[in-house]
């Protein structure tokens, strides 16, 4: 090989080294969608792995994402009807992780989803799946999303949660399980932790923060 030739490459290698060095630690993390990079919008909505609840579609995730969802109605005995879109795999910032989203349907809309279902199977709780029709799927996926439910793989400790959040404006343990949730409504957050690391992160716009919170206080006791 010409000398000439070996000699540019080396400078090259030692010019993009030397480049590398100079960029920021910060700046390369913050070009990553980690579950505690939590933005504030100037609409009061908050936005993470770049999807806004309250804003960003299905369809819109699904690209920020670069992953597809299998999206399904669950319906229960009292009536009650949630579509929800679920990604089996999605990796951010290295993490490894399952994701569901909650697509923001009125009453009516999912009524009519549930009738024109073309499947219906009756899981162990008593809670029935319907399969959608394909333009209804197309619906759902043209719907912003009303919250994002994040299963990482790794296994999270108290030590990582305070120094990567802060301390939660409360702290509420579940009397029948082993998970205590840490509630940050600036942030439409709510982290349930358990003893063995096990988390499970749920985000909402701030405005509807009381959607994950209320239920839990039939189930808990405060810890603060």
């Amino acid at each position: 090989m010409d000398l000439k030739i070996i000699a540019g490459i080396i400078v090259f290698s030692i010019i993009a080294i030397a480049v590398g060095i100079l960029i920021p630690v910060d700046d390369v993390i913050q070009k990553q969608t980690l579950p505690w990079q939590v933005e504030r919008t100037a609409q009061g909505l908050t936005k993470v792995f770049g999807v806004t609840p309250g804003q960003s579609t299905l369809q819109q995730a699904e690209q920020q994402l670069n992953s597809g969802a299998k999206v399904s109605l669950f319906a229960t005995n009292e009536g009650e009807y949630v579509v929800e879109a679920y990604f089996d795999k999605v990796i951010l910032g290295g993490l490894s992780a399952k994701m569901i989203m909650v697509a923001d349907l009125s009453r009516q809309q999912l009524e009519s989803m549930y009738e024109r279902g073309t499947r219906i199977s009756t899981l162990g709780s008593g809670v029935r799946k319907v399969a959608l029709q394909q333009q209804d799927i197309a619906v759902v996926r043209n719907t912003p999303i009303m919250n994002i439910t994040y299963l990482p793989y790794t296994r999270l400790d108290e030590a990582l949660i305070r120094k990567r959040f802060g301390e939660p404006q409360e702290k509420l343990k579940e009397t029948e399980t082993e998970m205590t949730h840490w509630l940050y409504p600036d942030l439409g957050l709510d982290i349930a932790l358990n003893k063995n690391g096990t988390a499970v992160f749920q985000y909402t716009s701030p405005e509807l923060f009381s959607t994950l919170s209320l239920p839990l206080t039939q189930r808990t006791t405060s810890e603060n």
